[in-house]
């Protein structure tokens, strides 16, 4: 209902519903493309694949523990990064990709088997950007590609040896912040609660 104002009215008109919803009590349905409105304006969202709920939670729950790929794509930005599974152990996976590093200790997704193609998701604010490699199996050698300053960050544009690409941000002040140049050779690194491994169906 709101996608026919500008950007400024928009954000100004959700604020406004959002008072009236808590005002009166009632309950509100919204239905939105926008996954950023979503999260400004619900309580709980669900999230609909090809008339489909793929999964009903509150923002936080989908951000941090999406259940399916298409809903961490969905929310927030991600990149996916292609390979095999190597191992499972509980609901955890090692995973190899095609130069032969490994990650390991990452929640699976899904339910798969040794050998079967995955996708390892990671988010740019989850991931660190660092000169030295990070805990083993949480970290992966990068290149920078670009580098885009943006007020009170820097977006990292960097590829892995085998062309997954990766986007880090650095917040303002970062002490790689103006010292990193296209070309350098760094790596990314990660807790192992950041990441997500999905089996590709």
């Amino acid at each position: 209902p709101l996608s026919a104002l500008d950007l400024k009215l928009r954000k100004e008109m959700q604020v406004e519903l959002k008072r009236l919803q808590m005002e009166t009590g009632i309950t509100f349905v919204f239905v939105t493309h926008d996954q950023e409105e979503a999260l400004r304006l619900s309580d709980r969202i669900a999230i609909f694949n090809k008339g489909k709920i793929e999964q009903v939670g509150t923002g936080p729950e989908l951000y941090a523990n999406p259940a399916t790929h298409f809903v961490a794509d969905f929310i927030g930005d991600s990149a996916f990064l292609t390979g095999q599974l190597a191992g499972i152990t509980g609901h955890r996976a090692a995973m190899r990709f095609a130069d032969g590093t490994m990650v390991a200790e990452v929640p699976l997704h899904g339910t798969g088997s040794a050998g079967q193609v995955a996708e390892l998701m990671l988010r740019p604010e989850r991931i660190e950007l660092s000169t030295e490699a990070g805990p083993s199996g949480a970290s992966l050698p990068v290149t920078v590609e670009d580098m885009t300053f943006l007020g009170n960050n820097t977006t990292v544009a960097t590829r892995t040896s085998w062309g997954g690409a990766l986007s880090v941000r650095l917040n303002f002040g970062h002490p790689l912040s103006g010292r990193i140049a296209r070309g350098d050779k760094l790596h990314v690194r990660w807790s192992p609660e950041a990441a997500h491994a999905f089996v590709r169906g």
